[in-house]
């Protein structure tokens, strides 16, 4: 039997499904955008590498290199599921994604954490919930996927040292990992959980909303995030994501390396931990400085 393109994606995105919910979204947009732009081809195994190009020649106008680079990964996954399968001759390695990093991108600070941290009183609920969120993130370099994920079964004992670790499953990878938090954190938790346990719900998730029982959404973090940064009057865009390059940099500049940065975010693939090398302006300026040459003033005479 022919394999389909329409066939293809609708295969592959329920198989996608069963062990990702957050990346499902996003390729079944970009899958069902390649789709529509080669209509005037039926079958999966008539699809090479030029319609790939031509694909993302076309997003060029409407679309940040960003989503293309993206767009570049999901095509590249999508063809090599089918090449394993021995549906599709074409290379998948023929499709190179370009990751595009900006080196000002907006990140947290240990300075940013206490200022929005100082605006919340732990004895409301809504306030103690946004000042764990914010400590857990900014302790743990979570993924925020890997936050709202933590079941209240997931936490361990506290150590005797007071701090406290949990057991996070990393949807990108679906391998476990331990997060580990410090005293002021495990306060904020001790004092939260006193309240989650009193809950009427069956609900485990350890962040709920009290209102609906169910657990908070992404959305809601990232307001949550948005008002804490404009009471504090921080002007800069954050994103949960923020908190992860954020703790990224600041391992970096008390003197760790890439090395720790790797196992603390717990990255599988070393060369991510790279990336954040360039995230932090100042870091960029301060090791080209480093090593840009001085001139003694005789060297620099202009006739």
């Amino acid at each position: 039997m022919i394999m389909t393109i329409k066939n293809a994606i609708k295969i592959y995105l329920e198989w996608k499904q069963t062990h990702t919910s957050s990346a499902y979204t996003t390729y079944k947009i970009r899958l069902n955008q390649f789709e529509n732009f080669i209509k005037n081809k039926e079958n999966l195994s008539e699809i090479n590498g030029d319609d790939i190009i031509a694909f993302h020649r076309s997003l060029e106008e409407n679309y940040s290199l960003n989503t293309i680079a993206y767009s570049a990964r999901v095509l590249k996954n999508f063809f090599w599921f089918w090449h394993g399968r021995g549906e599709s001759s074409f290379n998948p390695k023929e499709i190179i994604p370009i990751r595009y990093i900006s080196a000002d991108k907006d990140i947290v600070t240990a300075e940013d954490i206490r200022d929005m941290s100082d605006l919340l009183k732990v004895y409301n609920l809504q306030d103690l919930q946004k000042k764990l969120v914010i400590h857990l993130l900014w302790d743990t370099g979570m993924r925020l996927s890997e936050l709202l994920d933590i079941k209240i079964s997931d936490i361990n004992e506290q150590g005797k040292d007071g701090l406290r670790t949990a057991k996070v499953r990393t949807r990108k990878s679906m391998r476990y990992n331990l997060v580990i938090w410090g005293t002021e954190t495990n306060d904020l938790l001790n004092r939260y959980l006193g309240i989650r346990l009193c809950m009427d719900t069956d609900s485990n998730y350890l962040l709920i909303n009290p209102k609906t029982q169910k657990v908070f959404t992404p959305r809601s973090i990232q307001r949550w995030i948005n008002q804490l940064s404009d009471l504090a009057m921080l002007d800069k865009h954050l994103t949960p994501h923020s908190f992860r390059h954020g703790k990224a940099n600041f391992i970096l500049d008390q003197g760790g390396s890439v090395r720790d940065v790797s196992a603390l975010l717990r990255h599988v693939k070393p060369e991510s931990s790279f990336q954040y090398m360039q995230l932090s302006k100042k870091r960029y300026e301060d090791v080209a400085r480093r090593y840009l040459t001085k001139f003694a003033p005789s060297n620099l005479q202009f006739t």
